[in-house]
């Protein structure tokens, strides 16, 4: 009888771990759908916009003036901190499941509940109050997943680049999204005292989130090299987070005569984050060159993502703007090579490499698109191909669902680590 009922415990510990895994598998893949759905809808109305072809009224007018929400607040947290956080932590931290699973859940309603108002109310103040509360409990359930697994290790090993990105993003967010939903509030109770806040009053966060959460991609792209160290990436990580939340709630908080500490708090923020992102850079770079790495689809799009944003603090530092949108962009970089780099090396399943480049091909070119006079629409028309690559390359290998066997992943992991034995 004692068998049968430790029989019936371990199938009942197997039931519940399956489950949990479903859940989590269904939050993971509603957060990625809500940022490619933000993403397509408002990348998509602010090129009809900018071409004239939509009207200024309307459902299509609400959607041109909720572009800055769903860049900003939508596709960002979504993907690379709720969406990969859901999917890739539980394998990073060697365990089965998230904690806190039904909260996930509901975190990924609330949000879509938000984004949906955003794009149907004129007013967004009820879709950002609701944003927020949707964020902190994502953030909640990350960071509760990432400490239970540290407390409960048996053996003191350090995190990986991605587990620190995630939970250093997740620390930001955990911060700055009350006082975003209490500026909110305070405009929306007080109107005649206070300005009205839009999206943009979050793009600092969601700056500082694309720099740790895309960094911590970028450089778990190489850590099977073992010629990047961790230790210092998590240092100028963990300082530049702590650091650029203070400095952003001081400037957000700052009114009348502390305008101008604002501002001077706002460029020491801005050259802290570029010093930091040199910094990072410079030990990526140093550590793929040392290991003569092959060029593998998911360094493809690091060092895309290392190009977008060094680019983009260069043309903020000698035009004062230009940041904003080169962090975007690197947003797009880092979450498509995060996805080839989770579902190819992290979960060991194969997926077209021939469309995974094309797809890095038409993104770079789109790119470049951008930034020459008289392109900005062929760019615009290139990314919504390389969007449809990636649909089509992402649904061939769902559909397909087959394991690269081991040893396909360690003569890889081989080739691309050669040089280091050199």
């Amino acid at each position: 009888m004692i068998s049968a009922h430790s029989q019936s415990n371990q199938h009942l510990a197997m039931v519940e771990k399956t489950a949990s895994q479903r859940q989590d598998a269904a939050a993971g893949t509603a957060y990625l759908l809500l940022a490619a759905i933000a993403a397509l809808v408002g990348g998509g109305v602010s090129v009809l916009a900018g071409m004239g072809m939509l009207p200024a009224a309307g459902l299509w007018g609400r959607l041109a003036q909720a572009h800055p929400a769903l860049m900003l607040l939508y596709v960002v947290v979504p993907a690379l901190v709720s969406g990969f956080g859901t999917l890739w932590l539980p394998r990073a931290l060697g365990r089965q499941s998230m904690l806190l699973g039904r909260l996930n859940l509901l975190a990924v309603g609330v949000l879509g509940v938000a984004a949906v108002l955003t794009c149907t109310l004129a007013d967004a103040r009820l879709a950002h109050v609701l944003w927020s509360l949707g964020a902190l409990m994502s953030a909640v359930v990350l960071l509760s997943t990432i400490f239970d697994s540290c407390a409960d290790s048996l053996e003191q090993t350090s995190f990986s680049p991605f587990v620190w990105g995630e939970m250093l993003s997740s620390t930001v967010l955990l911060l700055c999204a009350p006082v975003f939903a209490a500026a909110t509030l305070r405009a929306w109770l007080w109107p005649a005292t206070n300005a009205m806040v839009g999206a943009e009053y979050f793009a600092v966060p969601v700056g500082l989130i694309v720099l740790l959460a895309g960094f911590g991609i970028v450089f778990e792209m190489a850590a099977s090299i073992g010629q990047v160290q961790t230790r210092p990436v998590a240092y100028i990580m963990a300082a530049t987070a702590a650091s650029g939340v203070v400095a952003w709630a001081k400037s957000s908080l700052a009114h009348g005569a502390d305008s101008l500490t604002a501002q001077m708090v706002g460029n020491v923020l801005l050259a802290l984050c570029s010093l930091s992102a040199v910094c990072l850079a410079g030990l990526w770079l140093a550590g793929t060159w040392k290991a003569r790495v092959s060029l593998r689809t998911p360094l493809l799009w690091g060092m895309g993502f290392l190009a977008v944003v060094a680019g983009g603090w260069v043309v903020q530092l000698v035009q004062g703007t230009g940041l904003h949108p080169a962090l975007q962009l690197g947003a797009l970089y880092a979450v498509c090579g995060g996805f080839y780099l989770w579902r190819g090396e992290a979960c060991g399943f194969w997926y077209p490499q021939k469309l995974a480049r094309l797809h890095f091909v038409l993104t770079a070119v789109a790119t470049l698109c951008l930034f020459v006079s008289g392109m900005q629409v062929l760019g615009c028309a290139l990314f919504g191909m390389a969007a449809l690559v990636f649909v089509l390359a992402a649904f061939i290998s769902f559909q397909r669902d087959i394991p690269v066997p081991a040893g396909t992943l360690a003569v890889a992991q081989a080739d691309a680590a050669g040089g280091a034995a050199a």
